[in-house]
């Protein structure tokens, strides 16, 4: 039974001081004949020796090719076999693979950060034409040898392979596989007696809700015990879970015989060989159980830093090694951790701490309520005001006074509801609202996945907006924009300028006119909560 907000996991099971190479390698000579992998859409099924055989051979090529230990790869495209055997051939040969995401819309500081010498990806993914996307920013691909590219914003690239198609500059990925010969393979097995399973495997970049991507950088022994904890205690195909792509990634995980409560209300308990606990993010000191407050955690799995970023690594790893996740978290007398919401999100009010989540759940609730935001806009008087932003479910219509019956007695009650006027919405700088003393909501999502330029020029240019005047005025019923359908919650610039996802119906029409025709479908409504 715990009594203080600090967890250990068991010990029972040890830990594998083993590279993901030497796991591969014995599963394959215990289990040659069972299947490894199946990506029925790419009809493509192998058997563990099948794929060892593959994985060896994907190794010996990227030798073959001038790559040597120490050397990152950049795997960038959505999930495929070649993904798989990448991640794997390239912890065989003592490579760090680099994790890139599907709808990256260029190779900026990310690439810069760990400096790729080779990248691998296909042609192209739904709207996603990669290699006209690397030509941004290494035009010099074109014009180069496959191996011998010279690029002058990507000094470190030398060399890039296609998954399906060979364009000028290129190797394809069957080449690579038909690189080795037997002085690479013995030069691999050579290699392999030098790794360390303490040693990096791969990069994740990782940015949480602020901030820029950062490098979170993993070894041999955190991805393969973590794996193995997971395994141990995964008894069916779905499974509740918590963790960080910084510590591997799981800590928490519940068990399949956790009764209801803690299969839907918290993120299980603590795996073996990691620790953790909950302190006050102001004071640095423990709570009580079952008191909010920032969950750290401790043990194998916390990663080796960021690459290249002492700074940042610093700020988030002590030098006892507790990785502070910026999760504001609770844990129970039994060891359950329930999440509650991020420290950066959390709103001070007068001196008290409120977490959005919770406020959220509790407005989702209602049952005209289809989704809800609940940011921190500044305020003169009370340093930080609570705003919900809500929308509607369709066909519904919601007066104020039935959000403040709602929530009265409950959580923070709505008081003020302001209509947006029409006449702001050819507004886009925030300069207009200075005299009525307003908090501006500006909607900034350049990073959005969409091609077609008059897209991205509605994304970037829509009006800002006047949330919250000094004087209470009516609104009209109808629906509110929100961010929980990105999955983000997003803040900034100086001002605490707070960024939500508009519902707009998007087309290739000029700003101004599309975002007037949308209006009347968003209807939209915000709630300052006093």
């Amino acid at each position: 039974r715990v009594t203080d907000s600090y967890v250990q996991g068991t010990l029972d099971i040890p830990l594998i001081n083993k590279t993901v190479g030497q796991c591969l390698d014995e599963t394959a000579e215990r289990f040659p004949h069972r299947d490894a992998f199946v990506f029925h859409r790419d009809g493509v099924r192998k058997t563990f020796a099948q794929f060892k055989g593959e994985v060896d051979q994907a190794a010996a090529g990227l030798l073959a090719l001038g790559l040597k230990k120490g050397d990152r790869l950049g795997m960038w495209g959505p999930n495929k076999y070649e993904w798989v055997l990448m991640q794997f051939a390239t912890a065989q040969a003592g490579i760090i693979l680099v994790s890139a995401g599907v709808f990256i819309s260029a190779l900026g500081k990310e690439m810069d950060t760990v400096g790729c010498k080779a990248l691998v990806f296909p042609a192209h993914f739904k709207s996603q034409k990669y290699y006209d996307i690397l030509k941004q920013s290494c035009p010099e691909v074109e014009n180069s040898s496959p191996g011998g590219i010279k690029s002058k914003r990507l000094p470190d690239l030398s060399t890039v392979i296609m998954l399906d198609s060979k364009l000028p500059g290129t190797f394809h990925m069957d080449e690579v596989m038909q690189a080795g010969d037997s002085s690479h393979m013995k030069q691999l097995r050579t290699l392999q007696q030098t790794l360390s399973c303490n040693e990096p495997v791969n990069i994740q970049f990782t940015s949480g809700t602020t901030g820029s991507p950062k490098g979170a950088t993993l070894s041999h022994r955190n991805i393969v015990n973590n794996a193995n904890l997971i395994g141990a205690r995964l008894g069916i195909s779905e499974q509740v879970a918590y963790g960080t792509t910084e510590n591997s990634p799981v800590t928490f995980m519940g068990f399949p015989t956790d009764n209801f409560t803690r299969r839907t209300e918290t993120v299980g308990s603590i795996l073996p060989h990691t620790e953790a606990k909950i302190e006050d993010p102001e004071t640095g000191k423990p709570v009580p159980l079952n008191t909010p407050g920032e969950l750290q955690v401790r043990g194998y799995c916390v990663m080796l830093g960021y690459w290249n970023d002492t700074a940042r690594t610093r700020e988030v790893i002590s030098d006892d090694n507790w990785y502070k996740t910026g999760d504001i978290a609770t844990l129970d007398e039994h060891g359950y951790c329930r999440i509650i919401g991020r420290c950066k999100d959390m709103i001070i009010r007068g001196g008290e701490n409120i977490y959005p989540a919770e406020i959220e759940q509790f407005l989702h609730t209602h049952p005209k309520v289809e989704e809800v935001q609940v940011v921190g806009v500044k305020d003169s008087l009370m340093g930080e005001e609570v705003c919900a932003c809500i929308r509607l479910r369709a066909g519904q219509s919601c007066a104020a006074d039935d959000i403040k019956a709602f929530c009265k007695g409950k959580v923070c009650l709505p008081l003020l509801c302001a209509q947006l006027p029409v006449s702001c919405l050819a507004t886009t700088t925030s300069s207009s609202w200075g005299a009525a003393k307003a908090v501006i909501f500006g909607f900034l999502f350049p990073d959005l996945p969409f091609q077609d330029p008059a897209l991205h020029c509605v994304c970037e240019s829509v009006p800002t907006h006047c949330v919250r005047q000094g004087k209470r005025v009516e609104r009209a019923d109808g629906e509110a924009p929100s961010a929980l359908s990105s999955g983000r919650r997003i803040k900034q610039g100086i001002n605490w300028t707070c960024c939500v996802q508009p519902y707009v119906s998007f087309s290739p029409v000029p700003c101004d006119k599309q975002w007037r025709a949308s209006l009347p479908a968003l209807g939209l409504m915000a709630l300052s909560c006093l």
